[in-house]
Formats: C-alpha cells, structure tokens, sequence
C-alpha cells in the first residue's frame, strides 16, 4: 500500500498486544507470524516476550526497510500478493495488530483470513489486536489512509471458522492521539 510507504519514517503505532492472553495460549517454541508487522514493532515486543521463531511480513516495503535499520536481529519480509510466501501450515500463531482496521472491505478482509487458514497449523492460534467502536465506522486516518473500526462482534467474526477463545475490549487510544477502544481475539483453528 504505498499510502503506508509515503508515511514509514514517520508513524508511530501504539496499538498494545495483551502479552497474557499470547504468553496463556502459545507456547514459546511456536513459530510465531506477525501478519502486517510494519515497521516491526509488534515482532520485536514478541522477541522481547521470549518467541524466538518469529518473523513478520508486511506489504509496505519501507516499513519493511525501517523495520530492517531499526530492529536487524529480526525476520520481516516485504510481500506484495495476495498469497503469503509461506507454505501450508507453517505457523502455530499468527499475531495481526491493527491489520484489520486498515482493511475496510469486507471481501479482503475474508481474503486475508483465507490466507492465514492456508499457513496456520491445524490447532494453530491467530490473535487479532484490532481498534473497535460501538458502531462500525470507516473514515481515513490523519496518514491519509482509509480505516475500519468494526465493532467487537464485526472483530469476532474476521475469525469466522475459528473457535473463538477469548474476546476482550480495552480502551487505546490511535495513532494520532484520539480515545478510543480495542477488540482483543484468541480463536484456534480446528481443522
């Protein structure tokens, strides 16, 4: 998205995991993907957390260039498809923090989830840090970027096909500084 690559060096994400919930259900020798890592914020939090087979992939190759100066102990990948570079049921979790909310179209965010299926292990784990509101509302960032802050049931049923563990909402506040709430997911894929 070149929207995200105009604006790499200069935003800030602050959308914060709930370690718990992770540390609680994942084991820390899991292959770990951060789906949409950025700049690599989330992925480095995870290394700090103790997951060591970790890597992130995003489509903004800047991010993916200041991820790389910033955080070089880390794997983050620059992919632009709609297939992932990964092979079937290569991850025991898959992390999105803040992914959805930057994808506003039903139908792609179904493609998304599709393609997260295909490269989760059956038993897999797929955790969703997602801004959410009381009512669904699209509208384009401070970034110039277009967003979704779904509700928490919109949230829930990304993982449509999951079994859903664990959904919590906490407030957050964006990027640019307004109040606001986040739709925390644990589903595990049964298949």
């Amino acid at each position: 998205m070149s929207n995200w690559d105009d604006v790499a060096g200069k935003v800030e994400f602050n959308l914060q995991l709930i370690s718990e919930l992770l540390i609680n259900t994942v084991p820390y020798s899991s292959q770990v993907l951060d789906f949409g890592c950025g700049y690599g914020r989330v992925t480095n939090e995870l290394y700090d957390l103790g997951y060591k087979s970790i890597c992130g992939v995003d489509s903004s190759l800047e991010m993916i260039n200041r991820g790389n100066n910033e955080f070089p102990h880390l794997e983050l990948n620059y992919s632009k498809g709609s297939l992932l570079p990964f092979s079937d049921s290569s991850f025991d979790a898959i992390v999105t923090c803040a992914v959805f909310t930057c994808i506003p179209e039903v139908q792609a965010r179904v493609n998304v989830v599709s393609e997260l299926l295909r490269i989760l292990k059956p038993n897999g784990v797929i955790y969703l840090a997602e801004f959410c509101s009381d009512e669904s509302i699209f509208f384009t960032s401070g970034v110039g970027v277009p967003m979704w802050h779904g509700t928490q049931a919109e949230i829930e049923n990304i993982v449509d096909g999951f079994v859903l563990e664990k959904s919590i909402v906490v407030n957050n506040q964006t990027m640019t500084g307004h109040n606001s709430k986040a739709c925390h997911v644990v589903a595990r894929k049964i298949i």
